[in-house]
Formats: C-alpha cells, structure tokens, sequence
C-alpha cells in the first residue's frame, strides 16, 4: 500500500512538472517580448500580468523544490533559502493576480479568481509565520495549500485548452475556471482536515475515554462522573 502510494506521488509529481513546463513555455517566456502582439488582449494590464507570470513561473519550481524530503534533510540552509525565495515570488505574484482579476474582461470569474489570488497570498503568509515560530506541521500544511492555489492557474489553462474554445466570454470559460477553482480547494481541505479527523483513531479498536478532571478537592474524576453530579 505505501509503496503503491509513493509510485502514485511520483507520477503525479512527474505529471505536474509536465504540464508546468509546457505552460510556462507556451504561455510565459513570450511575455519577455515587449510588444502589443506578444501581449495579445493582456496588453492593457501588462503592469499585472508581467509580475504575476514571471514570479509564478520561478516560485512554482521553487515550491516543487520544498517538497524535496532529500533537499530539507540534506541542506537544511538551502531548503530555508528556496522557501524564501518561493515565499518572495508569492507574495509578489497573487498581489499581481489581483489584478488581474479586478481587470478580467469575464466579470461573472472575478470573483472566483479574485478569491484564489487572496488565498493564495493568505496562506503563504501563514505559512511563513509558523515556519519563523518553528511550528513546522502546520507550516507545511499551508505551504500544501499556497502550492496548490498557485498551481490552479496551471489548472485553469488546462481546462481552457479542453474545454474552452475561441476568445471572449462563454459558458464553458466560466464554468471551467469556477470548477477549475473551488475542486482543488475543497479537494486540499479534505485532504488536510476531513481525512485527518475522521480517520484518527479509526481501527484501533480502543474506545475513547475522556480525560479526568480534577476537582476542588485535588482529586481526578472522569469527564461522565464529573457531569453526572
């Protein structure tokens, strides 16, 4: 079972950096072309799009560096460091993705990608925080979450290319950036919370028994015995 889940783990990683080499080559390195025609309909917000793609494409394989077990036993200092700089390239990157939303020429979308680029920045923040107060199990589990809203504009494109066709507004470019946004996060919540509670202690066969209190008179007695008087 665990090693059928490290070969899934692999294959999803190898999956991922897949497709985030191909869009940043299809979708980023133009961008380096200062020209209307390179832009495309992206020209008039050029002052977000410019931020938000370059520190995406450079804090994503950041991000995938983090999750290197190999790199945060290795080189303590240098997983530090790369968390830094994929905590810099977020925090310059979803302002950037704000606006963008804030400008989208799909008004019924902004909310959804107004409220991924705010997540996005909230949870890399959080997870900076614990990291500086050494609280490394929560702190990994918002670095999860800041790499996974990162990675839905990754999502986003490729709901675009089979679901999404031509320019301009459409039911399906709606549809595919709502769903392309809310099922990543709710599947990440499940991931870190729901399973975590509703397994834990699953299968022990031990009932759980709460834990004394004391009382007035220095003596412990259980929580039923407690309310029962």
């Amino acid at each position: 079972m665990a090693s059928g889940r490290k070969v899934a783990v692999r294959v999803g990683c190898a999956a991922l950096l897949g497709a985030i080499v191909h869009y940043v080559n299809r979708d980023v390195l133009h961008y380096a072309i200062y020209t209307p025609e390179s832009f495309g309909r992206f020209w008039p917000t050029r002052m977000f799009i410019i931020p938000h793609a370059f520190a995406a494409a450079v804090g994503i394989f950041a991000g995938l560096l983090q999750f290197s077990t190999y790199l945060r036993r290795r080189w303590p200092q240098w997983h530090r460091r790369v968390g830094y700089l994929y905590a810099f390239c977020c925090l310059i990157g979803a302002p950037a993705a704000i606006g963008l939303a804030l400008h989208s020429d799909c008004l019924v979308c902004r909310p959804s990608l107004g409220i991924l680029a705010l997540l996005w920045f909230a949870a890399t923040m959080i997870a900076v925080l614990l990291a500086r107060r050494r609280d490394f199990a929560k702190h990994k589990q918002f670095m999860i979450r800041s790499f996974v809203y990162m990675n839905v504009f990754v999502v986003i494109r490729v709901a675009y290319d089979l679901f999404v066709r031509g320019e301009g507004v459409s039911d399906a470019r709606i549809l595919s950036e709502w769903i392309s946004v809310v099922v990543p996060i709710l599947a990440t919540e499940i991931w870190l919370t729901w399973v975590p509670t509703l397994t834990a202690g699953a299968g022990s066969g031990v009932p759980h028994k709460p834990a004394p209190v004391r009382v007035k008179d220095g003596s412990e007695r259980g929580q039923l015995a407690q309310t029962s008087d």
